[in-house]
């Protein structure tokens, strides 16, 4: 379920944080708890990525060119439960980029009660496709990036970027 989002033009103001993903929770995201499962968390953050791709100006002929994102890694922290037939909302706060690498944190929300309920911070590489290696962002993309970023910069750091997981050992 994806969303068709208009790119970003030049001089638009840009929305802090992004708020174009809205889903509701589908009776295959739901497993023998009656709640949405880990991969369905992943999955709904999936398409609020390929959301940010069209505002930024990734398409199918931007694909086609031999350009895309390849996902290096991913953290996502599960803070409280969904259900079937809850609606979704995930914001993108795009945290830091260069000329191939993308930095990002979704936050999804229970749309009627507002809370939230997980988090995905995300490092993308950019790739040249066709050479199977990194590559530069194209022009286009740089410039609703560096837009983006400028807005988003006004933001609070979400205190969970940059997380280490471990099990701490009491002295």
């Amino acid at each position: 379920m994806i969303l068709n989002v208009t790119p970003l033009k030049p001089g638009e103001i840009v929305p802090a944080p992004l708020d174009f993903y809205h889903c509701e929770v589908a009776a295959e995201w739901v497993d023998y708890n009656d709640h949405m499962t880990e991969a369905a968390y992943l999955t709904a953050f999936g398409w609020a990525s390929d959301v940010l791709f069209q505002y930024i100006g990734i398409n199918d002929e931007y694909r086609a060119a031999g350009h895309s994102y390849y996902t290096v890694e991913t953290h996502i922290i599960y803070e409280r439960e969904a259900v079937l037939k809850d609606k979704l909302r995930v914001t993108t706060q795009v945290l830091d980029f260069d000329a191939k690498r993308l930095h990002f944190n979704h936050q999804m929300f229970n749309s009627a009660t507002s809370q939230r309920l997980a988090t995905c911070e995300q490092m993308l590489l950019h790739v040249d496709s066709k050479l199977a290696k990194a590559g530069s962002i194209a022009g286009s993309v740089e410039t609703a990036l560096k837009a983006i970023k400028q807005s988003h910069d006004r933001l609070a750091r979400p205190q969970e970027i940059g997380r280490i997981m471990q099990i701490k050992t009491k002295n």
